[in-house]
């Protein structure tokens, strides 16, 4: 079997994941939007930092609620995480035909519709049970009870069959990391108004995703906190909206130089000759490309080496891109693409927007080819 340590040495390049931030960050955002439970959201391979490494960093601090999007996540989770007394919630939609995989596992899926409830309590048999969340929709538009009635019937539902179960009723917001307030407002009004008059108890409500729980935790119910973001150490807000507190950068995206070389006036690099030099130039080649999830679109993009900034030159490949360089560095002298060296730092949130996109995105890209490296 091969460890990391020799998949660096075959292709050196890796992401290195600072465990203790996350457990930082976590009790930082309960600190501050002052919650007693958090729900942490570990989707998408946590988004991308490893979903058991990251469940298992956070049940050391006692976080006992994990969300994910898929069973197939779900699943994981249960069977790959050393310990029994922790919660997984489904946020996706899913196939209710699968609701006994879902029980089996001790899955608990978000419910949008009584058709689903009434599905899968005649799927299940006797002394099975299902635990789920209400769902509601207050203006994601993707899932959940669409007025007070549809939450009314969907929770008498649940407290009238033995095989269902109830664990707790969320909605998501749409704008809670951007500065339309008045739509936030208008989701927060409505969940209030339908779930109170369901008559759900405070305890059992989820709201706060990481925008809320950040910017807003004073205008909505906040015992408990459902967020990813946070936990990875950036803005879900950036660049319109400053973080109010402190967190801690949780990943670092590095390289080695495989090779140097000098190019001469006139030659040129990569696919389509889109950069030649024009007076003698030293470049190195590093041994990461679009397939490893540096986007073909990162052209032109700064990167660190010794302390200082040099550039990506020419198209980003599939396996390699070409780097500037002031002078010739030993071969596997370390390059960071995303992270801290010296007194220069590029972010998640800088790389996103040289993409022009979101650092959800950059993260969950980052493809498999590239070890994991937990600190």
């Amino acid at each position: 079997m091969i460890d990391k340590n020799n998949f660096l040495q075959m292709r050196p390049s890796w992401l290195a994941i600072d465990l203790a931030a996350i457990q930082h960050n976590a009790k930082a955002i309960m600190q501050h939007a002052g919650a007693q439970r958090l729900i942490a959201v570990v989707k998408a391979d946590a988004y991308g930092h490893g979903a058991v490494p990251v469940t298992e960093a956070l049940y050391e601090i006692g976080v006992r609620d994990f969300a994910v999007a898929t069973i197939a996540e779900g699943i994981t989770l249960r069977t790959q995480v050393m310990h029994d007394d922790f919660n997984i919630v489904l946020l996706g939609v899913q196939d209710v035909q699968h609701v006994r995989v879902m029980a089996a596992h001790r899955l608990t899926p978000a419910v949008g519709t009584l058709a689903w409830l009434d599905e899968a309590a005649a799927q299940l048999d006797a002394g099975e049970q299902l635990v789920v969340q209400l769902a509601v929709d207050t203006g994601m538009g993707r899932m959940g009870a669409h007025s007070e009635a549809e939450l009314q019937a969907m929770y008498d539902k649940i407290l009238k069959t033995d095989t269902l179960a109830f664990s707790g009723v969320f909605t998501h917001f749409a704008t809670a990391d951007d500065r339309n307030q008045a739509y936030y407002a208008q989701q927060v009004a409505r969940f209030n108004a339908w779930v109170t008059a369901v008559g759900i108890p405070k305890s059992d409500w989820h709201l706060a995703n990481s925008g809320s729980a950040l910017w807003h935790h004073d205008q909505i119910e906040t015992g408990t906190i459902r967020v990813g973001s946070v936990l990875y150490g950036y803005n879900p807000g950036a660049p319109e909206l400053p973080l109010p507190l402190a967190l801690k950068n949780v990943l670092s995206l590095k390289s080695h130089i495989g090779a140097v070389h000098q190019l001469q006036p006139g030659e040129s690099v990569s696919y389509g000759a889109t950069y030649t030099a024009t007076t003698p130039q030293w470049v190195a080649t590093l041994p990461i490309g679009y397939a490893d999830g540096y986007l073909r679109r990162m052209g032109g993009m700064s990167v660190l080496v010794a302390g200082h900034e040099e550039q990506v030159i020419g198209r980003v490949t599939m396996d390699q891109i070409v780097i500037t360089l002031d002078r010739p560095y030993p071969i596997g002298t370390v390059v960071t693409l995303i992270g801290q060296d010296g007194d220069c730092e590029i972010t998640v949130e800088d790389f996103a927007q040289y993409a022009n996109t979101i650092p959800h995105e950059i993260l969950t890209t980052f493809g498999p080819r590239l070890p994991r490296i937990y600190q």
